[in-house]
């Protein structure tokens, strides 16, 4: 059977490494892991933290994540464009008075240190009335299709 990672390390979550096979079993059951992964955790020698468990379970790692793209054919969304943290835009945007437009975004953000490449992506935006409204329409205005008003 193959295990996701993030399955692994929730199941492993509170371990205090090292640790060793019948350690980790015993704290994924606990954990309420996968009786699969219970009884693989088993065979793991004494490690010194996830990475030595990750090794270790290396050959039964994998498998199709639930809605995962079954085909090896990988398609990607276009980042040409610039894309930007909410944390990032927040930061540029403290002390911000909303309801505000694009003009007085981009001017709060020069002024707060802001690259150019996000002071002229908040220039082209709507008015705002907080937020979540920038980080929507920053996310429409850089992300909508060819044609998009």
């Amino acid at each position: 059977m193959a295990f996701q990672v993030t399955e692994v390390q929730r199941a492993l979550k509170g371990a205090d490494y090292p640790m060793d096979g019948k350690a980790l079993a015993d704290l994924a059951k606990k954990n309420g892991g996968d009786d699969d992964l219970v009884e693989a955790l088993r065979d793991v020698p004494e490690v010194d933290g996830p990475n030595g468990v990750m090794k270790h379970l290396k050959g039964d790692l994998g498998g199709s994540t639930p809605g995962g793209n079954k085909s090896d054919e990988k398609s990607y969304k276009d980042v040409e464009g610039p894309a930007f943290q909410v944390n990032e835009v927040q930061k540029y945007l403290k002390g911000a008075d909303y309801p505000m437009d694009g003009k007085a975004l981009a001017d709060l953000a020069k002024k707060n240190g802001a690259g150019d490449d996000l002071v002229g992506a908040l220039q082209g935006l709507r008015e705002v009335d907080g937020p979540n409204g920038v980080m929507k329409e920053l996310k429409e205005h850089l992300g909508g299709k060819p044609g998009d008003a």
